[in-house]
């Protein structure tokens, strides 16, 4: 159902247009002041803009499918790193560091599906880091620094991911878009058509489709719009299922 979400969610749009057609045809008796046929060359422009846009915004998607991946596959690293700590512990000193731990994860895949802020995640971070200073006493030199190089890969990971979710892909760019789909469809709804089934039907298909992928547009332009509470995502938004499915086992071995 997700996937036809966005395209059920235009069509009021659509009907919105279709009704101003009708008011002009059957309430305001006007004609149209243009003909169809010189309003397909902006038509072909209007298609190339979007076609770049979605062509750009794509280009994140695709870095942005592999983040849940690599953020569970992260934090599993260090799980490893922390179990093996722990396994050698023999005065109690690293008591701390598996719970330190298991709130990492939590708190990271609480942020990534939008429970809570970014900055939580950092708090996290510098909490757990600084449980890893007895590391290198309990397990050597080479535990502390692997361990202290899978926070940094974290780190990084959670930094790229709100940077995609808060930057816009060219604002100015949104902006012709905005302003030559307007325009087209203002065009249509004043043009001069051979019938009234090519009329309607035209009206309809080409505002569907360029409204339709103006939403899309910004819809992918932000691979992490989660709704709180969602468990997979959306039409547009990347599957966040590796590091769902990875607290979940995580909080399975507690138990």
């Amino acid at each position: 159902m997700f996937k036809w979400k966005l395209l059920l969610s235009t069509l009021p749009i659509v009907a919105l247009v279709v009704a101003v057609a009708l008011i002009r045809d059957y309430v305001l008796h006007l004609r149209g002041i243009i003909e169809f046929s010189d309003v397909t060359p902006l038509l072909s422009g209007v298609a190339l803009i979007v076609g770049l846009m979605l062509a750009g915004v794509l280009t994140d998607f695709k870095e942005s499918e592999k983040i849940p991946g690599e953020i569970a596959t992260t934090l599993e690293t260090i799980g490893d790193t922390v179990q093996m700590v722990v396994a050698l512990d023999k005065d109690g000193a690293a008591a701390d560091l598996e719970s330190r731990y298991h709130t990492l994860v939590a708190t990271v895949e609480d942020w990534f599906m939008r429970r809570i802020e970014v900055a939580r995640c950092y708090v996290a971070l510098e909490e757990f880091r600084t449980e890893l200073k007895a590391m290198h006493q309990i397990a050597g030199v080479p535990y502390a620094v692997r361990a202290l190089g899978e926070t940094h890969n974290l780190r990084r990971l959670i930094t790229r991911t709100d940077v995609i979710a808060r930057t816009s892909f060219i604002p100015a760019g949104y902006a012709l878009l905005d302003l030559l789909v307007t325009t087209t469809v203002i065009l249509l709804l004043v043009a001069n058509y051979k019938s009234v089934i090519a009329e309607y039907f035209l009206i309809t298909i080409f505002s569907l489709i360029y409204i339709y992928l103006v939403r899309l547009i910004r819809d992918v332009d932000d691979p992490f719009e989660y709704t709180p509470g969602q468990a997979a995502g959306g039409a547009a938004e990347v599957d966040p299922y590796p590091l769902v499915e990875f607290r979940q086992r995580l909080e399975a071995k507690r138990r």
